[in-house]
């Protein structure tokens, strides 16, 4: 069986007031890494997943946060699991 491992960015924007306990929320989703600046309404939310379905669930989720404006999908990249342990040779000629 070869499994899928889908990794995605999305952008939340933060309703003012709110984005600290947003960030709370979203770093506590498995395989999840936030990045923000302090003081801007905005988060930029690195996810990774088994299943597209999956991403779309979280988003989902998240959209429906209390504080959140909108969580809208940026970039999104599925690879096979094991595709994803090859290692990769950098070779320069």
């Amino acid at each position: 069986m070869n499994d899928e491992i889908h990794i995605v960015s999305l952008i939340i924007y933060c309703a003012p007031g709110y984005t600290n306990s947003i960030i709370k929320q979203a770093s506590a989703l498995p395989h999840s890494e936030c990045h923000y600046e302090q003081g801007i309404n905005k988060i930029i939310l690195l996810l990774e997943a088994e299943s597209g379905a999956r991403i779309t669930g979280y988003i989902e989720e998240i959209n429906a946060w209390h504080g959140v404006l909108t969580a809208q999908l940026c970039y999104h990249h599925c690879e096979s699991s094991e595709s994803l342990q090859e290692e990769l040779h950098n070779e320069v000629h």
